[in-house]
């Protein structure tokens, strides 16, 4: 099938998530064009690093005020977690679960559209119905982070209540109406799977459109790179989840993405164990495949954010079969938790 292509903040967010960024940009050029680069930090609740190579700083803080502006307006309508005055967004969405259809941003009925794709695609492993299953476990990581020293995990009970609501839950999409709605009360989508990634291959799309080139962003581990780094390829590589550097270099010549899902984020521990935020729907629990990271390199950003999660949620034998349902080419790092390497495509030279 072809894709139709908060959280607190720290005040030490953009140094946190800069050190940590499993994709890394790298580059060298003699020409006249100067390499400028900026920390937008707040957006998707995380720090994005855009990079543009131009002759004029005038041209790269025009082109750092487009790329800004247009992720606070991704941010703002896949917000499942905050309401704007005058805006509808995913959070209006999942407050009106039940209730009525709610009048959506075309942009936003895309973004639904394509996570019942994904949905499709992956064989459920990316539900952006799993709404309220993933809120439950938000909550108890946002507390335990809060107060370690009390921190819990959720009740089968809790788990077992907001699994059979996904499992009954339906989105239904009206374009002509321009609306979207979710009959069944207390269902909710949520779109962390994939948002980061869709949002930034749309902005990158749109900057292109308007006559960039030989740029590149990251945001929060989503990469995407465009063009050349001024007549250079680009350099990618994978952060090692265990730390003590980088792993899977590759030089991209040409449009290429980058996405990394792992539990070494967004994750608390209890009782020596780790619950990260990547949450298995058939166990309603952290995956526990063994994976630390699973890193996807392909052409479109949304694609790569999808199936860094869908692997992350499968054996390495069923992500494999999961792979053949795409034409375009992909590759694939898994590191599992004790730092053994399985590699996919162009990777695998990488690691051999």
């Amino acid at each position: 099938m072809v894709f139709k292509t908060g959280v607190r903040r720290a005040a030490a967010l953009v140094a946190a998530i800069l050190f940590l960024l499993p994709a890394l940009l790298s580059s060298c050029s003699l020409s006249p064009a100067k390499r400028y680069s900026t920390i937008i930090d707040g957006p998707f609740d995380t720090a994005a690093q855009p990079v543009i190579y131009a002759k004029k700083k005038s041209d790269a803080d025009r082109f750092f005020d487009l790329f800004k502006e247009k992720l606070e307006t991704w941010d703002r309508l896949a917000d499942i977690y905050y309401e704007y005055d005058g805006l509808n967004n995913l959070r209006t969405l999942n407050l009106s679960a039940g209730i009525a259809p709610v009048e959506l941003d075309p942009r936003l009925l895309d973004l639904l559209e394509y996570g019942l794709a994904a949905k499709e695609t992956t064989g459920g492993r990316v539900d952006l119905l799993l709404g309220p299953v993933t809120s439950v476990w938000h909550e108890y990581r946002a507390a335990a982070l809060d107060d370690p020293e009390n921190a819990e995990r959720p009740t089968d009970e809790e788990l077992s209540a907001a699994s059979e609501i996904a499992k009954k839950s339906s989105l239904v999409i009206d374009r002509n109406a321009s609306t979207a709605y979710l009959p069944v009360p207390g269902s909710s989508v949520d779109v962390g799977a994939f948002a980061k990634g869709y949002a930034t291959e749309r902005i990158c799309l749109e900057l292109e459109e308007l006559g960039y080139t030989d740029f590149a962003a990251n945001v929060g581990g989503n990469l995407r790179v465009s063009g050349s780094a001024d007549g250079e390829p680009w350099t990618l590589s994978v952060r090692d989840p265990r730390g003590g550097g980088t792993v899977g270099e590759t030089n991209a010549h040409e449009t290429v993405s980058l996405a990394t899902s792992g539990s070494y984020q967004r994750y608390y521990t209890l009782d020596g164990v780790r619950y990260h935020h990547i949450v298995d729907p058939d166990t309603n629990f952290p995956a526990a495949f063994g994976w630390a990271s699973v890193s996807v390199l392909t052409k479109d950003a949304g694609v790569a954010d999808v199936l860094s999660t869908a692997l992350f949620l499968l054996d390495r034998e069923a992500g494999v079969s999961l792979l053949s349902r795409f034409t375009s080419p992909v590759s694939v790092l898994w590191i599992t938790e004790n730092g053994e390497k399985y590699a996919f495509g162009v990777f695998a030279e990488e690691i051999e």
